[in-house]
């Protein structure tokens, strides 16, 4: 189970039976000697699991409100798209940790390598255990995978802050399908009615009623544009180990950077000296996001190259 989710379960179980301790005093009790065993376990295990370091994604999600049925049952519709939408944000950010170049919409690439598997489900609150498929052998740092996960936490922690500047300074850091994977979350849970909890390794945070509906007005004002461009020009230089790019506009010799997109000829990410200082028709895709009338931020991200002398034939 997610370190600080069983990690809470001890503390409360201890305090419980810290509470019991003090109406049996007597140290020559039975009863009293038997809650006393029952605390240095308790004391043994949460030693145990704060000292444990799992290099793995684990995370719980735990829901209530209007799609939840008591403590046991949740609205399978739901359940189904919070999960794909969580999914979505967690594939999001293990990507571009990666170094991907991602469009506003269209495949992840790489995403079967971050995909998150149920492994239980939770009670009292309902909701679900998720986990990284563990390998044969011990991790020795933690997996992109994990960090994606604490980032996706961070991230909503601060786009539904009250405190606006946190939200400006974290949606303007975000990439437009960052951003566009939240929205689906926040409309998710807001539309249904629904409240969440997720509990990490490192960190747990609580979306409630009122943050969910800020995060869900806020993010309505955020509009992602996408359009293509072309460009005549040369190509400066291509690092695929960065996945990004050098190039020389020739109408003006300004020289812009970016991102190199999956789609990108192979040939030219492998043998990158047969294009660098040729004449070459460049396309690009523009990823613009906007909140309200203000620009927040904007990406040419390079996706196909035509040498201009082929091009002439």
């Amino acid at each position: 189970m997610a370190t600080l989710l069983k990690s809470q379960e001890l503390r409360d179980d201890l305090a419980f039976v810290e509470a019991q301790l003090r109406k049996f005093p007597d140290p020559c009790d039975t009863i009293g000697f038997m809650w006393r065993q029952r605390k240095k376990d308790l004391e043994r295990q949460l030693s145990a699991e704060e000292a444990q370091v799992d290099e793995y994604a684990e995370v719980a999600i735990l829901f209530d409100g209007a799609p939840v049925v008591g403590s046991e049952e949740i609205r399978l519709q739901f359940a189904t798209k919070i999960l794909e939408n969580y999914q979505a944000l967690v594939s999001v950010l293990a990507a571009e940790k990666g170094g991907a170049a991602l469009k506003a919409k269209g495949q992840v690439p790489k995403a079967a390598n971050s995909k998150l598997f149920i492994k239980d489900m939770l009670r009292g609150s309902v909701g679900f255990l998720l986990q990284e498929p563990r390998s044969s052998q011990n991790a020795m740092l933690p997996t992109v995978l994990k960090e994606a996960v604490e980032e996706a936490s961070s991230v909503l922690r601060d786009l539904s802050s009250e405190t606006l500047a946190d939200f400006q300074v974290r949606a303007d850091s975000l990439s437009p399908r960052a951003i566009n994977a939240v929205k689906k979350i926040a409309k998710t849970l807001n539309d249904s009615g629904a409240e969440a909890r997720i509990v990490g390794s490192q960190q747990e945070l609580q979306l409630g009623y009122g943050a969910i509906a800020s995060l869900a007005a806020r993010l309505n004002e955020v509009e992602i544009l996408e359009q293509r461009e072309t460009q005549d020009g040369e190509v400066l230089g291509i690092f695929p180990d960065r996945q990004q790019y050098e190039f020389r506009v020739k109408k003006d010799n300004t020289v812009i950077y970016g991102s190199v997109s999956e789609d990108l000829d192979r040939h030219y990410l492998s043998n990158p000296a047969s294009i660098l200082l040729q004449p070459v028709k460049a396309t690009f895709l523009v990823l613009t996001k906007r909140r309200g009338d203000q620009v927040q931020s904007s990406e040419k991200i390079l996706e196909t190259l035509t040498p201009l002398a082929a091009e002439s034939e």
